[in-house]
């Protein structure tokens, strides 16, 4: 499960980190960097000590701020160039690995899930591992590294936010069980309300139930899905 636009301490936060705890489900948390609060920091770091498996730190665009007059809000769009993208995205992660140190684990999550080719190139050229957006038709290939998307949102995003039906969601769920690939949960605390926490709640809590179903934070999937080295499948 991947939450996105993390950088306070909120109640709405604390409260789905008490259900993910309280089902031991891991949680990818994406942070905005340069809107980062020293309440934030605290909360981040506390969990992620006490929990080093179960919450994961990435990094969620910079500022979270449209740079587009025209069209799609988008953070790293078309009208900004590798070296104003470099700028910001290269920032976000010094500041993000200067402030957690280990603890952060290099995937960008672009605000509004899209970016364009220049992204791509300056998250291959700072090392990141994941890329993380809404899941396309086609995955991003041929960089250093591996994209893995969400594949289901809680929530409709035309007008105001607003919770789909239980139906919807199972109907989404039980059809991408059938398919191939990870299947990837996306949240945002901060519009999420106690009918959808409740509903969050319940549906881990069935998941949970199922010896065959594995979550998975960014890094233990990407690790999971590497393939063996040569010495390694040669027995």
């Amino acid at each position: 499960m991947r939450d996105d636009d993390i950088d306070n301490d909120e109640e709405t936060l604390q409260y789905l980190f008490d259900i993910t705890l309280a089902r031991h489900v891991p949680l990818n948390l994406e942070i905005i960097p340069g809107a980062l609060t020293d309440a934030g920091i605290k909360l981040l770091d506390h969990h992620k000590h006490l929990h080093p498996t179960l919450f994961e730190l990435n990094q969620h665009g910079w500022l979270h701020l449209n740079h587009e007059k025209e069209g799609r809000k988008c953070e790293f769009g078309i009208s900004r160039n590798f070296d104003q993208q470099w700028e910001d995205i290269s920032g976000g992660k010094t500041l993000l690995e200067k402030i957690f140190g280990d603890k952060f684990y290099p995937v960008f999550t672009p605000p509004w899930n899209r970016c364009t080719e220049e992204t791509f190139k300056v998250l291959d050229r700072l090392g990141f591992r994941v890329f993380s957006k809404d899941k396309g038709d086609r995955l991003v290939t041929g960089f250093g590294f591996k994209e893995i998307s969400t594949t289901l949102d809680l929530y409709r995003w035309k007008g105001k936010p607003s919770l789909k039906s239980p139906e919807e969601i199972v109907e989404s769920l039980t059809f991408q069980m059938r398919e191939t690939g990870p299947i990837g949960i996306l949240l945002h605390h901060q519009v999420m309300s106690d009918e959808a926490f409740a509903f969050l709640d319940a549906l881990l809590g069935t998941l949970c139930q199922y010896p065959n179903i594995r979550f998975h934070t960014f890094q233990s999937l990407a690790e999971a899905t590497d393939p063996e080295p040569e010495e390694a499948r040669v027995r």
